[in-house]
């Protein structure tokens, strides 16, 4: 039995792992970026493509954010594959506290194998782009009809990505 990640560190590893066994899944295509979502009624796992489109991509990464206010969040992980440098990144936000985890990913490493992940190493605060960073709601946020209406379209059980809430240890369930 996998038990549940107690801190940032270890929600990171966690999600950290995850998507590196998704890109080694789906490789040479690349993964949609994970959210894990802490709210008071467990964790939220959302996939959602983001766009080549700056402003579509901005929606959507608003539309997260409203998703969290929705849900009381207090804080999420990010999990995506990187570009440059080709690597997955895990980046962690819960009330004050951040971390990053970075690990580079080899696409030829040895015969007979896909790829390869290297060793895990920090990140710095600086190093993340502030739109990441200003994903966590704070304050108040008023979420009217048409808004919960739009997130039930975007999140809800079936969404163009739902959002789904995760078993006690971070699984995903079947």
């Amino acid at each position: 039995m996998t038990t549940r990640p107690h801190t940032l560190k270890d929600l990171l590893l966690a999600d950290l792992q995850r998507a590196q066994n998704l890109v080694a899944k789906v490789h040479p295509d690349p993964i949609d970026p994970q959210f894990r979502i802490a709210t008071p009624e467990g964790d939220y796992w959302i996939a959602i493509t983001l766009t080549e489109n700056p402003k579509e991509r901005m929606r959507r990464l608003a539309l997260v954010s409203d998703f969290m206010a929705y849900k009381l969040s207090i804080g999420f992980t990010l999990a995506s594959e990187m570009h440059e440098p080709d690597s997955v990144l895990a980046v962690g936000l819960l009330h004050t506290e951040f971390d990053a985890l970075i690990s580079l990913i080899d696409r030829k490493p040895n015969i007979g194998t896909a790829l390869a992940f290297g060793a895990i190493k920090r990140v710095r605060r600086e190093a993340i782009d502030p739109v990441i960073l200003g994903l966590r709601p704070r304050g108040s946020r008023v979420i009217t009809t048409a808004k919960e209406k739009e997130l039930q379209q975007w999140f809800g059980p079936h969404g163009k990505f739902p959002a789904i809430l995760l078993q006690p240890d971070g699984r995903v369930p079947l």
